[in-house]
């Protein structure tokens, strides 16, 4: 199991050009928990992630693994999405580890 860091950086994540923002929580090199500010994402779908990580915009594909819809929260409760970073890029692989 991959170490995960306790750090929040914003973000843009969406579909089909549709982005919406975010915050991303919980980082590890394959994977992240985003607070989602409006949209949830359905499981095993795929997204866009936009991050910018030491004055460099990263653009990475992500597979959401899980929801908060589906964790069946409250629907007053923060929206989440645990997503699965299949092939990281290797700014965000050393942003991560920096992190440690």
């Amino acid at each position: 199991m991959e170490g995960r860091r306790l750090h929040a950086i914003e973000l843009m994540y969406g579909c089909n050009d549709t982005y919406c923002p975010g915050t991303a929580l919980n980082l590890s090199c394959h994977g992240m928990r985003i607070h989602a500010e409006s949209q949830i994402v359905p499981i095993d779908r795929e997204v866009k992630l936009v991050l910018t990580l030491a004055d460099e915009v990263v653009s990475m594909r992500g597979i959401v693994r899980w929801n908060s819809e589906v964790l069946d929260l409250d629907p007053e409760a923060d929206r989440h999405l645990g997503v699965f970073i299949p092939d990281p890029p290797t700014s965000y692989i050393d942003y991560v580890r920096r992190l440690a």
